[in-house]
């Protein structure tokens, strides 16, 4: 089967993570990624900024030149909370014209600074403009020291509300506010989410079960399988490992469009 992974980083000098892969045994590289997208039949792998305070749009240079090195990923940029003038709009705006990103993210609960804060707005409306998502970090943040209040999913649906011409992702489901995730995709037509980062690092049979129900009861209660997508949140966990855990969370009957589809249509590959 043939996969879009919605959600990689590919930051290789961010040392967070660095230290995190090699305690974990993966090899965070741009070898060791395309080993495992060789392995793994993934076609195309979205990168996303890494280094969140990183001045908008986050870390374009690094990801353009990926791309450029491996035809398989695609970059997504962040913006910066504390970098979004006049000046930083058009700078997004161009990539977006070239077509050398192909969505922006931000970084809610890493920055404290609410999705419905106006200082993002113009991104909301230059995304729209353009046809590509905006993927929002939601739920559970990499570290102690964030305030998750900040990467609650109810925030989205103002947002979405607001701005029914741009597509919005809510990054890993919102976990662990899979109930309130799905409501928000439920009613909103522009609102999808990603099926990231629900463990990290190796998985475990308890894992599993935490998993497989979570992600079960969000496709039963908004009925649109059409409205998630794979992504594995790598090297935040192994590849292989984290699609296994996902096929086996996801009914047999929705894996072409979760697995393929659904972000080939999003991110207009």
């Amino acid at each position: 089967m043939k996969i879009i992974d919605a959600h990689i980083h590919t930051n290789f000098a961010f040392q967070k993570a660095k230290d995190f892969t090699q305690q974990q045994g993966i090899n965070f590289s741009l070898k060791g990624l395309q080993k495992e997208l060789d392995q793994n039949s993934v076609q195309t792998a979205i990168a996303i900024t890494s280094d969140w305070n990183a001045p908008t749009p986050g870390e374009y240079s690094s990801l353009i030149k990926q791309c450029q090195e491996e035809p398989r990923v695609r970059a997504v940029c962040s913006i910066n909370p504390n970098y979004t003038s006049a000046k930083y709009q058009k700078l997004v705006e161009q990539a977006m014209r070239r077509g050398s990103i192909m969505g922006i993210k931000i970084f809610p609960g890493y920055h404290s600074v609410y999705p419905s804060d106006p200082c993002y707005f113009p991104f909301y409306r230059i995304a729209g403009k353009y046809n590509k998502p905006v993927i929002i970090h939601s739920g559970d943040t990499f570290g102690s020291q964030y305030l998750v209040k900040y990467a609650h999913p109810l925030a989205i649906d103002e947002m979405a509300v607001k701005f029914p011409k741009t597509t919005f992702i809510i990054a890993h489901l919102g976990n662990p506010w899979i109930r309130d995730a799905a409501e928000v995709i439920y009613k909103n037509k522009n609102v999808y989410a990603d099926l990231s980062a629900f463990c990290i690092g190796h998985t475990h049979g308890n894992d599993f079960k935490r998993i497989q129900q979570d992600i079960q009861w969000a496709l039963s209660y908004t009925g649109r399988p059409d409205k998630f997508l794979y992504g594995s949140d790598w090297p935040l966990s192994p590849m292989k490992e984290y699609i296994d855990v996902i096929k086996k969370a996801v009914p047999k009957e929705h894996h072409q469009k979760v697995f393929y589809d659904n972000a080939k249509r999003i991110f207009r590959l």
